[in-house]
């Protein structure tokens, strides 16, 4: 017996047709369920604003998501024009304020901005005579630890330390100044 192309195809569609309507239990109707990656994990907010000033874009961002991940909300400036800018409009609970910075272009360059002549032009508003700030540098940690104090920081960080430390003098800063309430932080080196 020869095979018939044309019976062939009919059965053929026959078949696929009877598979189409055919009854099929529960399991062998439902396609195979698709799985979703588990949700980020999130921190839920703590209502703190902390304001990082740094003209290095790395450390910056660095910071940024080292406290965003801690549940702070984060606002940023890379300059001191920016940094009093956002600090006056947003009014953060603590600063974290690098000591370097370039000269001011929008002056012409005549005016030298570093940490601590943004500290001491912010001190001049009431909303910020006791707002905590946290001032960082690369450089000698005995000598800006002893300015940073000095001109009326709350702590120095310097950047070289392990981030979790300076999360750690965010959260006893914020609780020294009664912002955070809740626990003591504990810390295991000296201001």
């Amino acid at each position: 017996m020869k095979p018939n192309p044309q019976t062939d195809a009919k059965s053929d569609t026959l078949r696929w047709l009877r598979g189409l309507f055919a009854p099929t239990t529960e399991a062998q109707a439902l396609p195979p369920p698709i799985t979703a990656p588990p949700p980020p994990r999130t921190v839920p907010p703590n209502g703190q604003t902390i304001l990082v000033v740094d003209d290095d874009a790395i450390f910056l961002k660095a910071m940024a998501l080292k406290l965003e991940s801690d549940g702070f909300d984060v606002l940023t400036a890379c300059d001191a024009s920016e940094a009093i800018q956002v600090a006056r409009q947003k009014r953060p609970h603590l600063l974290v304020l690098d000591v370097n910075f370039p000269p001011d272009m929008g002056s012409g360059g005549s005016v030298t901005w570093d940490g601590f002549r943004i500290m001491s032009w912010l001190r001049r508003f009431d909303d910020f005579k006791i707002t905590p700030i946290i001032i960082t540098s690369i450089g000698d940690p005995v000598k800006f630890t002893r300015l940073a104090v000095g001109s009326g920081a709350t702590a120095f960080f310097h950047k070289q330390m392990n981030p979790n430390q300076l999360l750690t003098l965010v959260k006893s800063s914020l609780a020294r100044s009664g912002i955070v309430r809740g626990p003591a932080v504990e810390s295991n080196f000296q201001i």
